[in-house]
């Protein structure tokens, strides 16, 4: 039995420049990526390491704003049907009126919201906001949820279950141990699929995860490391381009 595995790809908007940012979603794709996680930039993005805080920071000196980024992946969804998941921290959402901002990420043709920083107790607040609009909030598991925090994120999930393969920030690598008992302990309680990120740098680190029983893996911190580096960030794609398609060779096909 063949089962097809899913590589998403996560990059802050307006990193570099909004042309670049439009640029590197295409590539992404006609790469192998099957999903693209896009976020809007924000001054304290608490749950991103180094690299991530470094992509906010030039997005935001670049005058990016959510507004921008919305403008952004509307003209990315004109050139693809791939599902586009929009990364927002709560305060941008906030400052906007959640019902405005899901409106507006709504008309966009995004798939969903991911809200790293707005746990399932303060998403209570906004349900009926939330059921208004045909977006999914996609919810996380960490290495710490207990069975209980688990059957309660598993109810509020939808496409999929984010899975932070440690205690870290974005771009720190986890605990092979731990990572599969959170893949076992969500497997025996459901079906719906688990996508780990959080410190897949390589195709290898993203076969061991796939290995351990992932629906799919997150790529983010990589992608932004390859252009940050590079003093021709334009001319990086392609090396972006054969991490991604190495990666995707990896996680494509699973033979069982």
């Amino acid at each position: 039995m063949n089962i097809k595995k899913i590589l998403m790809t996560h990059f802050y908007y307006g990193d570099v420049s909004p042309e670049f940012s439009e640029d590197l979603a295409m590539r992404l794709i006609s790469s192998g990526s099957d999903i693209l996680e896009i976020g809007i930039p924000y001054s304290d993005p608490v749950c991103d390491g180094p690299v991530f805080q470094k992509s906010c920071r030039q997005a935001l000196e670049n005058g990016i704003t959510p507004m921008t980024v919305l403008a952004g992946i509307k003209k990315i969804r004109e050139k693809t049907i791939k599902p586009i998941y929009l990364t927002s921290y709560f305060g941008p959402v906030f400052k906007l009126g959640v019902e405005r901002f899901l409106k507006m990420a709504d008309d966009t043709g995004v798939n969903g919201l991911i809200i790293p920083d707005l746990p399932l107790e303060e998403q209570e607040n906004f349900s009926d906001i939330f059921n208004k609009y045909n977006l999914s909030i996609i919810q996380f598991a960490t290495v710490y949820s207990d069975q209980g925090r688990l059957e309660k994120i598993i109810n509020k999930s939808n496409d999929f279950i984010y899975g932070i393969s440690h205690s870290g920030v974005t771009g720190d690598r986890g605990n092979e141990r731990e990572i599969q008992d959170l893949i076992v302990k969500i497997k025996n309680l459901t079906d719906k699929k688990i996508y780990c990120g959080f410190g897949i740098k390589t195709a290898m680190d993203a076969k061991k995860i796939i290995d351990l029983g992932a629906d799919g893996v997150i790529v983010g911190s990589a992608i932004a490391e390859i252009y940050q580096n590079s003093k021709d960030p334009q001319k990086s794609l392609e090396e972006i381009e054969d991490l991604v398609r190495n990666i995707q060779k990896k996680v494509k096909l699973i033979i069982m």
